[in-house]
């Protein structure tokens, strides 16, 4: 029917619509994620005591990740559903022509009977016309004048009276055939109009109903799937939970941030008249020694055989042997307080820094590690040659580009080797869960590229005014440290 030919190309222009916004929505969730994180990672990194406002924007980051997080789930489901708009259209083409095949092999039986018929009435008029000039010969009234044939001898009146009698046979026989052929003809006719034409006519609009009925649905489906999405979009901006960007911005106390900010100036400066630090070291010279933040890597490396911090080691193993299932480990934050605490516990050379309490929450062991990264003198990719590492991975071709890298990688000192080794080793055996923590080599390389890399001489330019180099210069970053961690067993091969 002509209406199912019509549902068949909206069916493809639905569903090409649907991959195309599945697209677009896909690429908008990406990336709103991705700048989401990044701008995160270095807000935190430059301000990592902001007050409320540092949290409330930190929180309005959240909420952005999480829209775009919404967003790549809709579209998905936006894909999912052309993919079903498209299996609908190839099962309604196939009925389609499954019944127009039917019905061109019963056209077939009416029109072959017609020609049999045309082929049965051909016959009888020539034995009819044969028989005709038998009788004529009988009768001796030729309906023309004979030829005559000096050649041929005039036949008997018994001869004339065989050949009538015989073309009047044949002439019968064409007759009864002709018949019968002609209400054969007409039955077949019959049964065509009133069985087969109806049965196809019927089945050809069970399929339009089917066509229409699942169409329709994949609408009203769409429909109700973009009404969520939006909803979850106002819920994120605006929400009784108090996690809404209206509400966040309302959290923002300048009068606390203020008086936070003068008493951390306060304590410093006490500190600093006190002179803590030397008094610390002139009672105990040994306690420099023990310390683990803001240490350099060459010094934590002399405590250690293979020069791997005991700190690295300790958080690493708790992760991967309680949280590699982790849903977003290493991406969630964890509580400040309880980071302070472990901090504390390291610190102190507590021999069990991570207790059972402490893995209750695996993001506070993960905050614990990145924090330590951020605070070394020197980053685990030192500055020195922070240069290179972006030269290395602005390579267009891969192989080469792996190459670079491992050749960078390997003219860093000992304890820089060593650390960002055993670091690239658990994180590659995090990203092999990433269908569990949803946390693959992309995702981690943009948590841990701002907190492995920094470049000293863009720490100084002006923030609001260098953003977009910025933002470029941190994806480099990401990329160096996904480089590493996609290749891991080529770049750290075994000696």
């Amino acid at each position: 029917m002509f209406s199912t030919v019509i549902h068949l190309y909206s069916i493809q222009d639905i569903a090409n619509f649907m991959k195309k916004r599945a697209f677009l929505e896909e690429s908008y969730g990406r990336e709103m994620v991705k700048i989401a994180q990044t701008t995160a990672e270095v807000f935190d990194k430059a301000h990592p005591k902001s007050g409320t406002f540092g949290d409330v924007w930190v929180s309005m980051l959240k909420v952005h990740e999480d829209i775009g997080n919404q967003r790549i789930k809709f579209g998905i489901s936006l894909s999912d559903s052309a993919e079903d708009i498209l299996a609908l259209g190839r099962s309604i083409e196939k009925d389609r022509k499954k019944i127009k095949e039917a019905g061109m092999q019963c056209e077939k039986v009416v029109t072959d009977a017609d020609v049999v018929l045309e082929k049965s009435k051909q016959k009888f008029e020539s034995a009819n016309d044969e028989w005709g000039r038998a009788v004529s010969l009988k009768n001796q009234e030729p309906s023309q004048p004979m030829k005559k044939n000096i050649f041929r001898t005039a036949r008997t009146p018994a001869q004339l009276d065989k050949t009538e009698a015989d073309c009047r046979s044949r002439m019968e026989i064409a007759d009864a055939q002709y018949k019968q052929q002609h209400k054969k003809t007409l039955q077949t006719y019959a049964e065509y109009y009133e069985v087969h034409l109806p049965s196809i006519l019927k089945d050809l609009k069970a399929v339009d109903d089917e066509c229409y009925a699942a169409l329709r649905y994949q609408l009203a489906n769409y429909a109700y799937t973009y009404e969520q999405a939006l909803a979850k979009d106002g819920l994120a901006l605006d929400n009784d939970q108090g996690k809404g960007l209206r509400i966040l911005t309302s959290k923002i106390d300048k009068d606390a941030d203020w008086i936070e900010f003068v008493r951390l100036c306060t304590e410093r400066s006490e500190r600093i008249q006190k002179n803590e630090y030397f008094q610390d070291y002139n009672s105990n010279p040994s306690s420099l020694s023990k310390r683990v933040f803001g240490v350099s890597l060459e010094k934590q490396a002399e405590s250690s055989e293979d020069m791997v911090p005991d700190i690295l080691r300790k958080c690493a193993t708790a992760v991967e042997q309680y949280a590699l299932s982790s849903q977003g480990i290493y991406r969630m934050s964890g509580t400040e307080s309880k980071i302070k605490r472990i901090r504390a516990k390291f610190e102190n050379g507590d021999p069990n820094p991570i207790s059972e309490e402490d893995l209750a929450d695996i993001n506070n062991v993960t905050g614990v590690l990145k924090l330590w990264f951020r605070e070394l003198p020197d980053p685990l990719i030192p500055s020195a040659a922070y240069p290179q590492f972006l030269e290395a991975v602005k390579i267009q071709d891969e192989t080469t580009r792996v190459l670079g890298l491992h050749t960078v990688i390997n003219e860093l000192s000992d304890a820089h080797y060593a650390t960002l080794k055993y670091l690239m080793g658990h994180l590659f055996r995090v990203q092999t869960c990433q269908r569990f923590n949803k946390m693959g080599a992309s995702n981690l390389a943009i948590i841990f590229g701002l907190t492995l890399m920094s470049n000293d001489s863009s720490a100084q330019i002006n923030m609001n005014a260098h953003d977009n180099h910025r933002i470029a210069e941190s994806q480099l970053q990401a990329k160096v440290i996904q480089t590493i961690l996609e290749n891991y067993t080529v770049i750290f091969e075994d000696e």
